[in-house]
Formats: C-alpha cells, structure tokens, sequence
C-alpha cells in the first residue's frame, strides 16, 4: 500500500470512528436522564419583613414605615417544558397548587418534580392561575382558600405595616386575580434561556415572586423606591387596607390621609410612574400593584419570563 493508500485508509478508518462515538455521545438514550425538582420562593424578605439586608443594600420604604408579612398565598401550575429548537413539549405537570410561601419555615415550597426528563437544556413555561378547588397538601389555610375561589384571586397577601415616627400601625390584606401565563423564561443563575437538565441528576430551580414589587413606585426601570403612604391613606377607619379601598387612590391624584396632596418627607408631590402600561381607566394604586404583582414572578433569582395574560 503506498503511502498515500495508507493514509486515506487510516485517516477514513478514524473519521468513521470519530463519527460512531460522536454520535453515540450526543444520542438521547446515551446521553440518559434526569429529573427536575421546582421549588417556588418567596426568599428572606417574607420571613423578615421590610428593612431587609441583602449582603450590603438595605430595602427599606423610603416613606419611613415598615412592613412584616403575615400571608403570601400564590397558586401557580401548568408547569410545561419544552424543545427549545421547535418547542415541543416535553413534560407537562397541570397541578395548580396553593401556597402560603409566609407560612413555609424557609420561606420555600415545593411545586413539583417531573422526572424522565431528556439530559439538554429545556425551555420553562407556568402560569398563575385562581384555584377553582380546595386542593390536598396545601398550607394555606381553608378558609383563605375558599375566599380565593369565590372571589378569583390567585394571590393573597396579608401583613402589617407600622410607621416608627409616628405610631401608626396599618394592616393590609388585598386578593389579586392574576391570570398570567410565563414562558421563555431566562435563568438567572447562569442568565441563559431555560434550564439545563443533567443525567441521572434532580436539578433544583425555583419560581421567585419578588414582594418588594408590590409597594415599588414605578413600573419603569431603575430609580424605585418603596412606598407604604398612598396604601396608608385609604386603610379606613379599620385600618386595613383591602383590594376595593386601593382602587380608591387615584395615581392622577394621589391624596394622603386626611385628604390632602400626598407630598414625601422634603414636601415634594409623589409620583407613582406606569412607565406608560397602564390605560387610562386603570389609573389606581389598585390596577398599578396588580401590574407589578405580574411583573414580580421571575426564574432561579431575577431571571425575567415573556408573560402573557390568560383569558
């Protein structure tokens, strides 16, 4: 054999090779399985209440009150994964549950674990939805449940909010009928689309509903502060301020508690921005912390989802 012979054999003979195991690597039953465990997290701030340090940044109202949570109740399902190439669905878990991630001893709640799952990266997608049912295994309580079916809510958020300067002590307690489908969801732990499956692993993920949203001032990017007073100054004479009395505040005039202009501690007016989201006839603090209960619901930290709202 010349020379040359030798070469084309040996080189065709290791590029078959190269090819079969190559092949053999990237295949589906070789590469194996794995399974994902989702958790949904309500993080530090729901056990501990705002101020709440994270490393060195402090969250704190920028109004001067201060808030405890006695209640986060959120029910999410339709767990879906998908092909990321033709987004074929892979897993589908339909649920929902409902959880009370206050209530939860570390501020987490396990939503589901699908198993079987292909070892490559998949595409996530859930949604909100309001349970129609008392649903088994949930820590929430019944009776909030219930008033979550009757009145469509799939959150309920409940807690206390007290004003050290002044000696004011206001609670809170507002249902919120979020219907919202998220999709395409980035990762915020390594910022890439989805999350990547492992064989023969349980790959653990969570759902993030951020609860410092709920009082930001703004549905634009950058430059929040948190603010408790325009919620202060429609509690009533109970002191609680509920869904129907936030839609009493009105963002084109936002009024303090006894009627007058709502202005912060250097008597400049407050301005909540919808960053241009919000029509007209949804110009409340009520359709304004509805909006930023959607916008608050991110993947494995501050990864956001593509959100759409359901029927």
């Amino acid at each position: 054999m010349t020379s040359h012979g030798f070469f084309t054999y040996t080189f065709g003979l290791t590029l078959g090779l190269f090819t079969m195991l190559t092949s053999a690597c990237v295949s589906e039953d070789t590469a194996g399985k794995g399974s994902l465990s989702l958790d949904v997290s309500g993080g530090a701030a729901l056990r501990e209440g705002f101020p709440h340090a994270e490393g060195t940044v402090t969250y704190a109202f920028s109004d001067g009150w201060e808030a405890d949570f006695d209640k986060f109740i959120i029910t999410i399902g339709n767990v879906v994964l998908t092909e990321q190439d033709d987004g074929a669905e892979v897993a589908r878990w339909a649920g929902p549950k409902v959880m009370d991630l206050a209530a939860a001893a570390t501020g987490s709640e396990t939503l589901t674990t699908l198993d079987d799952l292909p070892a490559r990266r998949l595409d996530l997608g859930f949604s909100i939805v309001p349970p129609t049912k008392l649903p088994g295994g949930s820590n929430a309580d019944t009776a909030d449940i219930q008033l979550m079916i009757q009145n469509s809510w799939s959150a309920l958020i409940e807690g206390t909010a007290r004003h050290p300067a002044t000696a004011r002590s206001i609670q809170f307690r507002f249902g919120l009928p979020l219907k919202v489908r998220y999709y395409e969801c980035l990762n915020g732990k390594d910022k890439t689309l989805g999350i990547a499956i492992e064989a023969n692993k349980t790959i653990g993920a969570f759902v993030y509903p951020h609860a410092i949203h709920l009082f930001w001032d703004t549905l634009a990017t950058g430059d929040e502060d948190m603010r408790f007073e325009a919620f202060a100054a429609v509690a009533g004479d109970d002191m609680v301020v509920t869904e129907e009395e936030l839609k009493n505040q009105d963002l084109t005039n936002l009024l303090d508690a006894t009627g007058g202009p709502l202005v912060d501690d250097q008597g400049r007016s407050v301005l909540y921005n919808d960053g241009g989201l919000l029509p007209p006839s949804e110009w409340t603090l009520y359709h304004f912390v509805l909006r930023q209960a959607r916008e608050s619901v991110h993947f494995n930290g501050i990864g956001l989802c593509k959100a759409e709202n359901l029927p």
